[in-house]
Protein backbone atom coordinates (compact mmCIF):
# COMPACT_ATOMS: atom_id res chain seq x y z
CA UNK A 1 0.00 0.00 0.00
CA UNK A 2 1.14 3.54 -0.74
CA UNK A 3 -0.31 6.66 0.85
CA UNK A 4 0.56 10.02 -0.63
CA UNK A 5 0.34 13.29 1.31
CA UNK A 6 1.74 16.83 1.39
CA UNK A 7 4.82 17.31 3.58
CA UNK A 8 5.32 21.03 3.03
CA UNK A 9 6.44 23.62 0.50
CA UNK A 10 9.71 24.74 -1.02
CA UNK A 11 10.57 28.46 -0.82
CA UNK A 12 9.23 28.90 -4.38
CA UNK A 13 5.92 27.27 -3.43
CA UNK A 14 6.61 23.84 -4.95
CA UNK A 15 4.78 21.16 -2.98
CA UNK A 16 6.93 18.53 -1.29
CA UNK A 17 5.12 15.22 -1.23
CA UNK A 18 5.51 12.26 1.10
CA UNK A 19 4.98 8.68 -0.06
CA UNK A 20 4.36 6.11 2.67
CA UNK A 21 5.10 2.54 1.53
CA UNK A 22 3.59 -0.12 3.82
CA UNK A 23 3.93 -3.90 3.52
CA UNK A 24 1.86 -6.70 5.02
CA UNK A 25 4.40 -7.21 7.82
CA UNK A 26 3.41 -3.87 9.38
CA UNK A 27 6.56 -2.03 8.31
CA UNK A 28 6.41 1.30 6.53
CA UNK A 29 8.90 3.66 4.92
CA UNK A 30 8.13 7.33 4.31
CA UNK A 31 9.98 8.87 1.36
CA UNK A 32 9.95 12.52 0.32
CA UNK A 33 10.24 13.67 -3.28
CA UNK A 34 12.58 16.32 -1.85
CA UNK A 35 15.99 14.69 -2.19
CA UNK A 36 14.47 11.21 -2.21
CA UNK A 37 14.79 11.47 1.57
CA UNK A 38 13.91 8.47 3.75
CA UNK A 39 11.99 10.46 6.35
CA UNK A 40 10.76 7.65 8.58
CA UNK A 41 11.21 3.88 8.72
CA UNK A 42 8.72 2.38 11.11
CA UNK A 43 8.92 -1.23 12.31
CA UNK A 44 6.57 -3.00 14.76
CA UNK A 45 7.84 -3.41 18.32
CA UNK A 46 6.87 -5.45 21.37
CA UNK A 47 4.77 -2.59 22.76
CA UNK A 48 2.34 -2.95 19.83
CA UNK A 49 3.62 0.36 18.53
CA UNK A 50 6.23 1.29 15.97
CA UNK A 51 9.91 2.20 16.26
CA UNK A 52 11.30 4.79 13.84
CA UNK A 53 14.83 3.59 13.00
CA UNK A 54 16.14 6.54 10.93
CA UNK A 55 17.08 10.06 11.94
CA UNK A 56 15.37 13.00 10.26
CA UNK A 57 13.63 16.35 10.55
CA UNK A 58 10.06 17.59 10.90
CA UNK A 59 9.93 20.27 8.19
CA UNK A 60 11.04 21.11 4.67
CA UNK A 61 13.02 24.07 5.96
CA UNK A 62 14.92 21.83 8.37
CA UNK A 63 15.92 19.54 5.51
CA UNK A 64 16.93 22.46 3.29
CA UNK A 65 19.15 23.85 6.07
CA UNK A 66 20.65 20.44 6.82
CA UNK A 67 24.38 19.98 6.26
CA UNK A 68 24.37 16.32 7.33
CA UNK A 69 22.33 14.86 4.44
CA UNK A 70 19.91 13.00 6.74
CA UNK A 71 18.21 10.24 4.76
CA UNK A 72 18.93 11.85 1.38
CA UNK A 73 19.85 10.57 -2.05
CA UNK A 74 23.36 11.72 -2.91
CA UNK A 75 24.58 12.82 -6.33
CA UNK A 76 26.28 13.39 -8.57
CA UNK A 77 29.19 12.13 -6.52
CA UNK A 78 28.87 10.61 -3.07
CA UNK A 79 31.70 11.38 -0.64
CA UNK A 80 34.65 13.68 -1.34
CA UNK A 81 36.56 14.88 -4.37
CA UNK A 82 39.91 16.42 -3.49
CA UNK A 83 39.67 20.21 -3.97
CA UNK A 84 36.71 19.51 -6.26
CA UNK A 85 39.11 18.88 -9.15
CA UNK A 86 39.39 16.00 -11.58
CA UNK A 87 40.35 15.29 -15.19
CA UNK A 88 38.05 13.33 -17.48
CA UNK A 89 38.70 12.49 -21.13
CA UNK A 90 41.66 14.87 -21.08
CA UNK A 91 39.66 17.85 -19.82
CA UNK A 92 40.01 19.42 -16.37
CA UNK A 93 36.96 20.15 -14.26
CA UNK A 94 36.33 22.20 -11.12
CA UNK A 95 33.26 21.28 -9.08
CA UNK A 96 31.55 23.14 -6.28
CA UNK A 97 33.52 23.36 -3.02
CA UNK A 98 31.28 22.89 0.01
CA UNK A 99 33.39 21.35 2.79
CA UNK A 100 36.75 22.89 3.51
CA UNK A 101 38.51 22.80 0.16
CA UNK A 102 36.70 19.68 -1.06
CA UNK A 103 33.53 18.80 -2.92
CA UNK A 104 31.29 16.71 -0.67
CA UNK A 105 28.25 14.71 -1.84
CA UNK A 106 27.86 16.51 -5.14
CA UNK A 107 28.22 20.10 -3.95
CA UNK A 108 26.11 22.62 -2.09
CA UNK A 109 23.15 22.12 -4.44
CA UNK A 110 23.38 18.38 -4.96
CA UNK A 111 20.61 15.88 -5.59
CA UNK A 112 19.56 16.03 -1.92
CA UNK A 113 18.27 19.59 -2.41
CA UNK A 114 16.18 18.88 -5.53
CA UNK A 115 12.48 18.07 -5.84
CA UNK A 116 12.27 14.88 -7.89
CA UNK A 117 9.40 13.67 -10.03
CA UNK A 118 7.71 10.63 -8.51
CA UNK A 119 5.72 7.81 -10.09
CA UNK A 120 3.97 5.01 -8.21
CA UNK A 121 5.05 1.71 -9.77
CA UNK A 122 3.15 -0.69 -7.52
CA UNK A 123 0.52 -0.04 -4.87
CA UNK A 124 -0.03 -3.71 -4.01
CA UNK A 125 2.45 -6.28 -2.69
CA UNK A 126 6.01 -4.97 -2.62
CA UNK A 127 4.99 -1.29 -2.91
CA UNK A 128 7.33 0.65 -5.17
CA UNK A 129 7.95 4.21 -6.40
CA UNK A 130 10.30 5.68 -8.98
CA UNK A 131 11.97 9.07 -8.58
CA UNK A 132 13.42 10.81 -11.64
CA UNK A 133 15.68 13.84 -12.06
CA UNK A 134 17.54 15.52 -14.89
CA UNK A 135 20.82 17.20 -13.96
CA UNK A 136 22.02 19.63 -16.66
CA UNK A 137 25.51 19.92 -18.11
CA UNK A 138 27.66 21.90 -15.68
CA UNK A 139 25.47 21.23 -12.65
CA UNK A 140 27.76 21.89 -9.66
CA UNK A 141 30.63 21.79 -12.15
CA UNK A 142 30.07 18.21 -13.35
CA UNK A 143 30.14 17.57 -17.11
CA UNK A 144 27.25 16.43 -19.27
CA UNK A 145 23.52 16.24 -18.75
CA UNK A 146 22.59 13.14 -16.81
CA UNK A 147 19.13 11.63 -16.39
CA UNK A 148 18.76 9.57 -13.26
CA UNK A 149 16.16 7.26 -11.78
CA UNK A 150 15.93 5.78 -8.31
CA UNK A 151 13.45 3.02 -7.51
CA UNK A 152 12.44 2.36 -3.91
CA UNK A 153 10.71 -0.97 -3.23
CA UNK A 154 9.60 -2.19 0.20
CA UNK A 155 9.37 -5.95 -0.07
CA UNK A 156 7.21 -8.30 1.94
CA UNK A 157 10.48 -9.66 3.39
CA UNK A 158 11.14 -6.25 5.01
CA UNK A 159 13.85 -5.29 2.55
CA UNK A 160 14.07 -1.75 1.27
CA UNK A 161 15.51 -2.21 -2.21
CA UNK A 162 17.09 0.91 -3.74
CA UNK A 163 17.94 0.73 -7.44
CA UNK A 164 19.94 3.51 -9.09
CA UNK A 165 19.78 3.98 -12.87
CA UNK A 166 21.33 6.69 -15.04
CA UNK A 167 22.38 7.60 -18.56
CA UNK A 168 24.31 10.52 -20.03
CA UNK A 169 25.06 11.71 -23.55
CA UNK A 170 28.55 12.83 -22.49
CA UNK A 171 31.07 10.87 -20.43
CA UNK A 172 30.77 11.97 -16.81
CA UNK A 173 31.03 10.77 -13.22
CA UNK A 174 28.25 9.12 -11.27
CA UNK A 175 28.45 7.79 -7.73
CA UNK A 176 25.05 7.71 -5.98
CA UNK A 177 24.13 6.53 -2.50
CA UNK A 178 21.59 6.99 0.24
CA UNK A 179 22.68 8.78 3.40
CA UNK A 180 20.31 7.38 6.04
CA UNK A 181 21.43 7.46 9.66
CA UNK A 182 20.22 4.28 11.37
CA UNK A 183 19.42 3.87 15.05
CA UNK A 184 17.85 0.44 15.41
CA UNK A 185 16.57 1.20 18.91
CA UNK A 186 14.75 4.29 17.64
CA UNK A 187 15.85 7.68 16.39
CA UNK A 188 15.13 9.13 19.84
CA UNK A 189 17.01 6.47 21.84
CA UNK A 190 20.45 8.06 22.17
CA UNK A 191 23.84 6.65 21.23
CA UNK A 192 24.40 3.64 18.97
CA UNK A 193 27.80 2.91 20.53
CA UNK A 194 26.50 -0.28 22.16
CA UNK A 195 25.18 -1.60 18.83
CA UNK A 196 27.26 -4.27 17.09
CA UNK A 197 28.33 -4.13 13.47
CA UNK A 198 29.94 -6.46 10.96
CA UNK A 199 31.36 -5.43 7.57
CA UNK A 200 32.97 -8.01 5.31
CA UNK A 201 35.93 -5.95 4.18
CA UNK A 202 39.58 -6.90 4.56
CA UNK A 203 40.86 -3.56 3.23
CA UNK A 204 40.09 0.13 3.67
CA UNK A 205 41.25 3.43 2.20
CA UNK A 206 43.23 5.50 4.74
CA UNK A 207 42.86 9.28 4.48
CA UNK A 208 44.75 12.42 5.30
CA UNK A 209 43.50 14.88 7.91
CA UNK A 210 41.02 16.29 5.33
CA UNK A 211 39.37 12.87 4.85
CA UNK A 212 40.88 12.54 1.36
CA UNK A 213 42.27 9.06 0.55
CA UNK A 214 46.03 8.81 0.44
CA UNK A 215 45.74 6.30 -2.42
CA UNK A 216 46.70 3.34 -0.27
CA UNK A 217 44.41 0.33 -0.07
CA UNK A 218 45.41 -0.97 3.34
CA UNK A 219 44.68 -4.18 5.18
CA UNK A 220 42.33 -3.85 8.15
CA UNK A 221 44.30 -6.32 10.27
CA UNK A 222 45.24 -4.86 13.65
CA UNK A 223 43.31 -1.65 12.99
CA UNK A 224 39.96 -0.32 14.27
CA UNK A 225 38.58 -1.04 10.80
CA UNK A 226 38.69 -4.81 11.17
CA UNK A 227 34.94 -5.28 11.49
CA UNK A 228 34.78 -8.71 9.88
CA UNK A 229 33.51 -10.15 13.15
CA UNK A 230 30.69 -8.57 15.15
CA UNK A 231 32.15 -5.59 16.97
CA UNK A 232 30.56 -3.05 19.30
CA UNK A 233 30.68 0.41 17.70
CA UNK A 234 32.22 1.73 20.90
CA UNK A 235 35.37 -0.35 20.30
CA UNK A 236 36.78 1.47 17.23
CA UNK A 237 35.54 4.80 18.60
CA UNK A 238 37.71 4.29 21.68
CA UNK A 239 40.84 3.59 19.63
CA UNK A 240 43.79 6.02 19.64
CA UNK A 241 44.48 5.16 15.98
CA UNK A 242 45.46 8.20 13.89
CA UNK A 243 42.68 7.53 11.39
CA UNK A 244 40.04 7.64 14.15
CA UNK A 245 41.53 10.94 15.32
CA UNK A 246 41.36 12.36 11.79
CA UNK A 247 37.66 11.49 11.49
CA UNK A 248 36.79 12.19 15.11
CA UNK A 249 35.30 8.70 14.96
CA UNK A 250 34.34 6.34 12.16
CA UNK A 251 34.07 8.12 8.81
CA UNK A 252 35.90 5.76 6.47
CA UNK A 253 35.50 3.75 3.31
CA UNK A 254 35.84 -0.02 3.54
CA UNK A 255 36.57 -2.09 0.43
CA UNK A 256 34.01 -4.88 0.26
CA UNK A 257 35.49 -8.33 -0.31
CA UNK A 258 32.62 -9.72 -2.39
CA UNK A 259 32.64 -6.94 -4.98
CA UNK A 260 32.90 -8.06 -8.59
CA UNK A 261 32.99 -5.50 -11.42
CA UNK A 262 29.94 -5.46 -13.71
CA UNK A 263 27.78 -7.48 -11.34
CA UNK A 264 24.19 -6.29 -11.02
CA UNK A 265 23.32 -8.57 -8.12
CA UNK A 266 23.49 -7.36 -4.53
CA UNK A 267 25.79 -9.41 -2.30
CA UNK A 268 25.83 -9.54 1.51
CA UNK A 269 28.09 -6.78 2.85
CA UNK A 270 27.42 -6.72 6.57
CA UNK A 271 24.95 -6.09 9.36
CA UNK A 272 24.17 -4.15 12.50
CA UNK A 273 22.49 -5.45 15.65
CA UNK A 274 20.73 -3.18 18.13
CA UNK A 275 22.11 -2.99 21.65
CA UNK A 276 19.24 -5.07 23.04
CA UNK A 277 19.62 -7.52 20.10
CA UNK A 278 15.97 -7.36 19.05
CA UNK A 279 16.51 -5.62 15.69
CA UNK A 280 18.99 -6.60 12.96
CA UNK A 281 19.84 -4.60 9.85
CA UNK A 282 21.49 -6.48 6.97
CA UNK A 283 23.10 -4.65 4.05
CA UNK A 284 23.40 -6.01 0.51
CA UNK A 285 24.92 -4.16 -2.45
CA UNK A 286 26.76 -4.51 -5.76
CA UNK A 287 28.96 -1.47 -5.06
CA UNK A 288 32.69 -1.78 -4.25
CA UNK A 289 32.81 0.30 -1.07
CA UNK A 290 30.83 1.21 2.00
CA UNK A 291 31.41 4.38 4.00
CA UNK A 292 30.68 3.85 7.67
CA UNK A 293 29.95 7.09 9.49
CA UNK A 294 28.96 7.49 13.14
CA UNK A 295 27.54 11.04 13.16
CA UNK A 296 30.64 12.28 14.91
CA UNK A 297 29.81 15.98 14.58
CA UNK A 298 26.27 15.99 15.99
CA UNK A 299 25.73 18.26 18.99
CA UNK A 300 22.18 19.16 20.03
CA UNK A 301 21.00 18.84 16.42
CA UNK A 302 17.22 19.27 16.56
CA UNK A 303 15.59 16.35 14.78
CA UNK A 304 12.16 14.79 14.49
CA UNK A 305 9.77 15.18 17.40
CA UNK A 306 12.09 17.89 18.82
CA UNK A 307 14.69 15.24 19.72
CA UNK A 308 18.19 16.68 20.15
CA UNK A 309 20.55 14.39 18.29
CA UNK A 310 24.02 13.97 19.78
CA UNK A 311 27.28 12.53 18.47
CA UNK A 312 27.03 8.82 17.62
CA UNK A 313 23.21 8.81 17.70
CA UNK A 314 23.12 7.17 14.27
CA UNK A 315 25.31 5.16 11.92
CA UNK A 316 25.42 5.36 8.13
CA UNK A 317 26.18 2.53 5.72
CA UNK A 318 26.77 4.42 2.47
CA UNK A 319 27.32 1.99 -0.41
CA UNK A 320 29.36 3.69 -3.13
CA UNK A 321 32.54 3.96 -5.15
CA UNK A 322 35.58 4.91 -3.09
CA UNK A 323 36.10 8.58 -2.15
CA UNK A 324 38.06 10.70 -4.63
CA UNK A 325 38.18 7.84 -7.15
CA UNK A 326 38.43 10.24 -10.16
CA UNK A 327 41.90 11.16 -8.85
CA UNK A 328 42.90 7.61 -7.92
CA UNK A 329 43.08 5.58 -11.16
CA UNK A 330 43.70 2.29 -9.32
CA UNK A 331 40.36 2.62 -7.45
CA UNK A 332 37.21 1.14 -9.05
CA UNK A 333 36.09 3.69 -11.63
CA UNK A 334 33.06 5.95 -11.15
CA UNK A 335 33.19 7.08 -14.77
CA UNK A 336 29.91 6.73 -16.65
CA UNK A 337 30.65 6.49 -20.34
CA UNK A 338 28.47 8.35 -22.82
CA UNK A 339 25.30 6.47 -23.82
CA UNK A 340 26.05 3.64 -21.38
CA UNK A 341 23.53 2.69 -18.70
CA UNK A 342 24.44 2.89 -15.03
CA UNK A 343 22.87 0.45 -12.58
CA UNK A 344 23.52 -0.21 -8.93
CA UNK A 345 21.44 -1.74 -6.19
CA UNK A 346 21.50 -1.67 -2.41
CA UNK A 347 19.10 -3.50 -0.12
CA UNK A 348 18.57 -2.86 3.60
CA UNK A 349 16.84 -5.80 5.30
CA UNK A 350 15.29 -5.44 8.76
CA UNK A 351 14.76 -8.45 11.04
CA UNK A 352 12.75 -7.98 14.21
Amino acid sequence: MIKQSNFGKMPDGTIVEKFCLTNHQGSSVEILNLGGIIHRWLIPNKQNKHTDIVLGYDTVNDYLADDSFLGALIGRYANRINKGKFTLAGKKYQTDINLGDNCLHGGSQGFNSKVWQCTVLSDADNPSIMLTLSSPDGDQGFPGEIKVKVIYTLTEQNRLKIEYLAAAEQTTLYNPTNHSYFNLSGHNSGSVEADQIQLLASHYTPTDERAIPTGEIAEVDNTPFDLRELTAISQPLASNHQQIAYGNGLDHNLCLDAYAPQTKVAFYAGKAISQNSDVVLKVYTNMPGIQIFTANHFENKKGKDSVLYQAHQGVCFETQFYPDSPNQPHFPSATLEANKEFYSVTEYEILF
